[in-house]
């Protein structure tokens, strides 16, 4: 009799047991993915910064990634030092061969394209060292209104990870159409090596000069040079997406809270007072998320500025070099200049126009305010559209110029005027050599 009633007892128990254990997974369904600290945004990013250690980006990782770290940090300097050697040498004269891939511009090209990735990898580390804080600072202010009037974002991961597999792609393909011209496949493997080593690196290394000591860890380097300069582009789209979003969200919160305060017939005093407080917290929201875009920027400003002016850069000199000398390569030649130029101009036109969408959202709310019924129009609403009026928000470049909309005409019409004076330029020394 006493075992059953134990065994009874024990069934209970188990029981009830088990049904906590499936109340507690089912609460943490609930609660779970609306924790600041599971946020999208942050959860992408972080695996961002995961995968980019292996690229020498690693912050305040571990000792084993720091020191890899230092190692591609050494062979970067290495690099860049020769590069910088071997411009000033054709420039003084001292160069032996100056012709084709050894010229003055392809050696300045050279080293400019390793000064952008050496540069780019150092902003990148200063910004995997503070972004603990800034995702600390994220997410708390996820709580400053009720998730019932600022939802989640539900596409803004899934954004992320198509641009993401559209950069990988794209940095794929336009890789591998510069690698093409400098390789015969008819050759052996090391001596293929060889030559698309002298043809690539051509305004690094003369004939005499090759090793395959040398250029083994050079051809690793240019592969890692690469996918860093694609990833300084990359990283401050995918900030701006989440900046965007955040701001998206506020302002879907403010047309919300208007229309329903529009559509209201009935009024009392109670709940005057409500709306003005839960209007006040929609300007305290606000003012947040100004400060966490300036506390952004502080970050990511120097790679703002790095990333537009190398993309300046190497616009300019492929339409320059598309412009007057096209005519004479190849039909390969033809292809990789096209896919590498219009890769370029996308890479960085969409960097500029994603941050620029920061400045754009972060007054988009103004209308909704300006529409409020005169009845719900409270000192609140006033304090909202002046501080969304003289704030001005945007991302910028160390603070020597701000994105925004009309940055982008501003820079096709820069890039325009200075390849014409290039042109113009080259075509005027050719005139002059010919009348010698």
């Amino acid at each position: 009799m006493y075992l059953l009633i134990l065994r009874k007892l024990k069934n209970v128990l188990h029981t009830n047991k088990k049904e906590e254990q499936k109340k507690s997974k089912f609460n943490n369904k609930l609660i779970l993915p609306n924790q600041p600290y599971h946020d999208d945004f942050l959860h992408t990013m972080t695996q961002v910064f995961q995968w980019s250690r292996w690229i020498g980006i690693v912050g305040s990782e571990h000792l084993v990634w720091q020191f890899w770290g230092l190692i591609l940090l050494a062979l970067y300097l290495a690099i860049e030092g020769e590069a910088i050697w071997k411009v000033i040498k054709a420039l003084a004269g001292w160069a032996i061969d100056i012709a084709a891939q050894r010229s003055v511009s392809a050696r300045l090209s050279g080293a400019m394209f390793y000064t952008a990735s050496l540069l780019g990898l150092l902003q990148c580390w200063r910004m995997t060292r503070s972004w603990t804080s800034i995702c600390k600072y994220w997410a708390s202010i996820e709580w400053v209104l009720n998730l019932k009037y600022v939802p989640p974002d539900p596409t803004l991961k899934k954004r992320m990870h198509i641009i993401i597999g559209i950069v990988a792609v794209s940095t794929t393909i336009e890789h591998i159409f510069n690698v093409l011209p400098s390789l015969d496949f008819q050759c052996e493997a090391s001596q293929c090596l060889r030559k698309y080593i002298l043809t690539s690196h051509g305004f690094l290394l003369l004939e005499f000069e090759y090793s395959d000591w040398i250029a083994v860890p050079l051809l690793f380097m240019s592969i890692v040079a690469t996918i860093q300069w694609n990833l300084q582009d990359l990283l401050i789209i995918l900030t701006s997406l989440g900046l965007t979003s955040r701001y998206r969200r506020l302002n879907e919160c403010v047309a919300k809270v208007a229309e329903r305060n529009n559509h209201e017939k009935e009024w009392c005093e109670d709940s005057d007072f409500l709306k003005a407080y839960l209007w006040r917290k929609i300007r305290e929201a606000y003012v947040k998320q100004s400060m966490l875009v300036r506390r952004v920027d502080k970050s990511l400003g120097g790679l703002i500025v790095i990333s537009s002016f190398f993309n300046f850069y190497f616009i300019c000199l492929q339409l320059f070099l598309g412009i007057t000398q096209l005519k004479e390569k190849s039909l390969l030649n033809e292809a990789t200049y096209a896919v590498t130029l219009i890769w370029l101009i996308l890479r960085s036109g969409y960097a500029v126009v994603a941050a620029a969408d920061v400045n754009k959202h972060s007054t988009l709310a103004l209308p909704y305010l300006y529409e409020c019924n005169a009845k719900c129009y409270n000192v609140e609403i006033e304090r909202l559209q002046r501080q969304l009026v003289k704030d001005y928000v945007a991302l910028s470049g160390m603070g020597f110029f701000s994105l925004n909309r009309t940055v982008v005409l501003q820079m096709t019409g820069a890039i325009v005027t200075y390849v014409l004076v290039l042109v113009q330029y080259d075509n005027s020394d050719q005139s002059s050599a010919t009348n010698n």
